[in-house]
């Protein structure tokens, strides 16, 4: 019984993750040279009333923590839609031609209680499973990837009592997703990005 209760807010992250990703794979053009078609009107226009990306923002809004140029910039490709699936400010997916870049963010936590009882247990089950985080040093209070280097590879950055989790995934040819190599790289840049803006 606790062991189920341990997984599901860890599994919920990450089923939330993989969800947006997956029902993403279907946007992009069917010429892979050719601009992708947004299927969902741009945030930009479907909420006129958010602020300017680039000034201070809370966490309780993923889309604007950064703007779309930014992320543009970091990942080297212009970011052509911007969507917000979950609805509640707490999943923004950032899409260009070629990539999807998922931004999570978590502060409740059930029974967890508090995001460092959550990252402790997430990395303890993590650990269970028979994987190694590969932590990162220097980034928020603390920071690992999770997940295969193929397709699951996650950045989870802990600051304070919120949680961050970074996703990046290319679109191939067959219109499949999988992680560029240099993945956990472009990850930890946005991240220090985000948690620039962040009390």
């Amino acid at each position: 019984m606790r062991k189920n209760r341990i997984y599901s807010p860890a599994m919920l992250l990450i089923a939330t993750i993989l969800l947006a990703a997956c029902g993403q794979a279907a946007t992009p053009a069917a010429n892979p040279s050719a601009p992708v078609a947004a299927t969902n009107p741009p945030l930009a226009q479907a909420s006129p009333s958010l602020p300017d990306a680039n000034s201070p923002s809370t966490v309780t809004a993923n889309c604007t923590l950064v703007s779309k140029d930014e992320v543009g910039n970091i990942l080297g490709e212009a970011v052509v839609e911007v969507r917000d699936p979950a609805k509640d400010g707490s999943l923004c997916v950032y899409q260009t031609q070629n990539l999807i870049l998922e931004l999570n963010t978590q502060t409740n936590f059930g029974g967890f209680v508090d995001s460092v009882n959550f990252m402790k247990q997430f990395r303890a089950n993590y650990i269970e499973s028979g994987e190694t985080p590969l932590d990162v040093p220097g980034l928020g209070d603390e920071a690992f990837y999770h997940g295969g280097s193929g397709y699951v590879r996650v950045l989870l950055v802990r600051k304070g009592n919120t949680v961050y989790s970074f996703g990046l995934r290319k679109i191939t040819a067959d219109k499949s997703l999988s992680s560029p190599d240099n993945a956990e790289e472009l990850e930890k840049s946005l991240a220090e990005l985000v948690l620039s803006r962040q009390p």
